[in-house]
């Protein structure tokens, strides 16, 4: 049985985030295994699901009885996957968008779209991050979720049968996760990543101009 994981105050300290996390497929990189190893490997730091959108993030932070966390670790998927299965760790450097930007990533946030850049981002612009921030990135491609589900469904989802379908091996990627975000919270060095560095989203809207008279 897996339970489902509710929404906890948080309590100060370290926090670590788990951005998308779902409690299906129980092998999904995003899941109760990568929780459970996260809360075993470094007991008595707070782990939470964050499955909820950035605005709910920002949110829950603004409230005057929430505590704001020291050190916050937001572990999810990476925004363009680039080598399936890869996991990487950023120390995150804040900065700014420009404000058509911002505002799409903030339209994106609303419509329900839950992305760790995005939560990075729209969270450093309404002043909930601390000081000390890092993202923990598994490079997971688009269709993973998907493709897991299935196999699940169909009876064939262990892992060595998933890491010959999907090209990489979904327990391997919630060792390496676990491993990168001890390893930030002990102090290994990091690249930065900041706001000029995030993958650039697709518009939601193009204005295009048309000849006079054309309709619209």
């Amino acid at each position: 049985m897996i339970e489902t994981e509710v929404e906890t105050p948080w309590t100060g300290g370290t926090l670590i985030g788990i951005v998308g996390f779902s409690t299906l497929p129980a092998a999904f990189p995003l899941g109760p295994v990568l929780m459970a190893g996260l809360r075993a490997r470094l007991p008595g730091v707070q782990v939470e699901n964050m499955t909820w959108g950035p605005m709910h993030v920002v949110q829950r932070f603004q409230q005057a009885d929430v505590p704001r966390p020291d050190r916050v670790v937001l572990v999810g998927a990476a925004a363009i996957c680039r080598t399936p299965g890869a996991v990487a760790a950023y120390r995150w450097q804040g900065g700014a968008l420009p404000p058509v930007e911002m505002q799409d990533r903030i339209y994106e946030a609303v419509t329900g779209i839950v992305d760790l850049e995005n939560t990075l981002m729209i969270g450093t612009q309404f002043g909930i991050w601390p000081e000390v921030a890092w993202s923990v990135e598994a490079d997971l491609p688009a269709d993973t979720f998907q493709r897991m589900v299935m196999a699940e469904s169909e009876g064939w989802a262990d892992d060595a049968a998933l890491a010959a379908h999907l090209g990489f091996s979904p327990a391997a990627v919630t060792a390496a996760l676990i491993a990168a975000t001890a390893g930030v919270l002990a102090g290994d060095a990091t690249p930065g990543k900041r706001a000029e560095t995030l993958v650039k989203l697709t518009a939601f809207t193009q204005n295009v101009a048309l000849p006079v008279g054309a309709r619209t």
